[in-house]
């Protein structure tokens, strides 16, 4: 599923403050317990990174981003405020100023199937935590491509028309939070990529990206991460899946395969007690099969 939500001035502050608390607890073992930990708390997945789609290396040059970061590097949270905050980029590039009631980014937010955050959380197999993240990359970068192809548009005035036309970007450059559990502490695999409306265009100029353009193609773009997801996580763990939901494109981990088999049963209480206790606290418990392990919940609906 995708979601998409605009951001104004300041909003950046939240990911960065949330990033660095969650990069602080990690070297507080005794915080993290081993277990699912606080929302925004998890290992290195946490670090936010570059992401970027559409042809990488003259966007790349472009705002003023190395190969290195290019491919995915960690991004510094003052170089990002400032993009977001204030139009400029790394290189030192800006284009118009906001207004007061200007939109100064999107969060296009990317979420995994309950059945496989809960497959992630509840896991006995490293080999299937990896399995999963490298998945999830992946569809992310495909998405990411879409928009980059079918929305990866600004408008610019036509003197001839008095009207606005589409003019294509050479790509998207975005940072990308990943995230592991919801606020209530539920397993939730889900990225935030925060896509700044300063993008550069062909010609150098930063430029707001039209947001009509994005919004159209949210869903097709939610559709193909989703479908990316289940074949990568097919091919790698022979996982199957029940029916797609058409409505949202989501299919949950349902069915056996030859290396692994994982049933995912029932959901998490929401209660607000049980915002801070660990998988098993809340009836949760892995059962190892012949097939592999399953994710399995003793609690009551």
């Amino acid at each position: 599923m995708l979601t998409i939500a605009k951001l104004k001035r300041w909003s950046i502050n939240y990911y960065i403050d949330t990033a660095e608390a969650a990069e602080r607890a990690t070297k507080d073992q005794a915080r993290a317990g081993g277990g699912l930990g606080e929302y925004y708390s998890e290992h290195e997945t946490r670090t936010p990174v570059w992401l970027l789609a559409g042809d990488t290396h003259a966007t790349a040059r472009l705002v003023g981003l190395t190969d290195v970061q290019r491919a995915g590097e960690a991004a510094d949270g003052e170089v990002v405020a400032r993009w977001l905050d204030d139009g400029v980029a790394p290189s030192g590039a800006h284009g118009r100023a906001f207004g007061a009631r200007g939109v100064h980014g999107f969060d296009l937010t990317f979420c995994a199937p309950k059945s496989v955050s809960l497959v992630r959380a509840l896991r006995t197999d490293e080999v299937v935590a990896k399995a999963i993240a490298d998945a999830h990359t992946t569809a992310l970068a495909e998405a990411m491509e879409y928009l980059s192809a079918h929305a990866g548009y600004t408008r610019v005035h036509n003197p001839h028309t008095g009207e606005k036309d589409l003019v294509r970007l050479p790509g998207l450059v975005a940072v990308a939070y990943q995230h592991e559990t919801s606020r209530c502490g539920d397993p939730h695999l889900n990225t935030h990529v925060i896509v700044p409306n300063r993008q550069a265009r062909a010609d150098g100029q930063l430029v707001s990206i039209d947001g009509t353009s994005l919004y159209h193609e949210a869903r097709a773009a939610g559709v193909i991460y989703q479908a990316t997801l289940r074949r990568e996580l097919h091919l790698s763990m022979s996982f199957e899946w029940a029916p797609v939901d058409t409505s949202t494109g989501m299919g949950g981990a349902g069915g056996g395969g030859s290396r692994h088999h994982y049933r995912v049963v029932a959901a998490f209480h929401r209660a607000a007690g049980m915002g801070r206790r660990k998988p098993h606290d809340r009836g949760w418990r892995v059962v190892g099969g012949a097939a592999g392990d399953r994710a399995e919940s003793d609690a009551a609906e």
